[in-house]
């Protein structure tokens, strides 16, 4: 992947980081540190990161010295977001209802400096509740992000696209796997509404539209529930250009989701 051009460029992507443990539980945050550098970022929204000494030394290493951190359980795990550009305003919203798998919020930011990307752009990173569709449903209702305008919608939505998968991986895979270990049967409704009803546009379809089954997935359990969503805009300069899931396995339990815009000249 070449990363430099004269053509201004954005790059940006999300991972749920695990707690900064790997799958052996043990400190993982030079493994992602060494997948995630070369892609040259210059925002990452992250999930279930510590507010400890790891993220700060996660940011920094990458190069994305300003970052910010909201608490979803307890004070000290939560959703993140760091950046090669300055923080510029910053705004967390959680849910006012009780929920299965507990608290749950969404952090949003503007960015400032140089950048031509970032001119009245706003970003909004979630981490929806992972036992229950219905819930799910309501903290994306309660969080309203088309209302406000959230041009970058991004995290672990824990839900599932129906056109990511085929018949049979559907039933070996996908409901399988939900049946056996007594989970919920396959719903698709937040992602329906996010794509269906408030219009906007999943950028790993936009750029994969024939993806399925393992080449969609970013969880261990072989189903894609990390997204980069994006809101069109009019007169928008610019344009997508690589959307992919890049393997960050087993240095956390899921895969990460990057993109890159460039500016037409």
């Amino acid at each position: 992947m070449a990363m430099h051009s004269t053509t201004p460029v954005f790059r940006l992507a999300t991972i749920n980081v695990h707690s900064f443990q790997n799958v052996s539980f043990r400190n993982n945050v030079q493994q992602l540190v060494s997948i995630l550098k070369p892609l040259h970022l210059d925002f990452l929204a992250v999930e279930e990161v510590h507010n400890d000494h790891n993220w700060p030394t996660f940011c920094r290493n990458l190069g994305l010295n300003y970052f910010i951190f909201d608490a979803n359980y307890g004070n000290s795990l939560g959703n993140g977001i760091a950046s090669r550009h300055p923080i510029i305003f910053q705004h967390a919203q959680s849910i006012n209802f009780p929920s299965p798998g507990g608290k749950r919020s969404i952090l949003e930011c503007r960015l400032g400096g140089d950048h031509p990307f970032v001119d009245d752009r706003l970003f909004g990173v979630t981490h929806l509740d992972h036992i229950s569709e219905d819930a799910r449903l309501a903290q994306i209702r309660y969080f309203q992000p088309h209302k406000k305008n959230i041009d970058i919608l991004i995290g672990d939505m824990n839900s599932l696209s129906s056109d990511d998968y085929s018949d049979r991986y559907y039933r070996n895979v996908v409901a399988g796997i939900r049946e056996r270990s007594g989970w919920e049967k396959p719903r698709f409704e937040v992602t329906d509404l996010i794509t269906k009803k408030w219009n906007y546009q999943d950028a790993f379809k936009l750029m994969n539209p024939h993806a399925k089954d393992h080449q969609v997935a970013t969880c261990a359990y072989g189903t894609r529930i990390d997204y980069i969503y994006l809101r069109p805009r009019r007169h928008n300069q610019w344009r997508l250009t690589n959307c992919s899931i890049i393997n960050t396995q087993p240095a956390t339990d899921h895969n990460a989701v990057f993109a890159e815009f460039r500016r037409h000249v």
